[in-house]
């Protein structure tokens, strides 16, 4: 069975390029929200490890002057 009414090009060509550039849309917009996420994750992680530098450190002076009494 035939179509009566043929698809003109331009029209098909208009269509694919908005879908094409609402699927692009999206695909940076995951980027973009992936690439937040991950900043938000280092940053947590950046805190946690300063947090243990500084336990570390009053630890290593608490036992220093532990030590220097005996």
């Amino acid at each position: 069975m035939r179509a009566t009414n043929p698809i003109e090009p331009a029209c098909l060509e208009s269509a694919l390029l908005k879908a094409n550039a609402n699927v692009y849309d999206l695909g940076l917009k995951q980027d973009e929200s992936s690439r937040l996420r991950r900043v938000r994750d280092l940053e947590h992680e950046n805190a946690l490890l300063m947090r243990m530098v500084s336990e570390t450190q009053i630890e290593i002076a608490r036992l220093r002057e532990l030590l220097s009494t005996n």
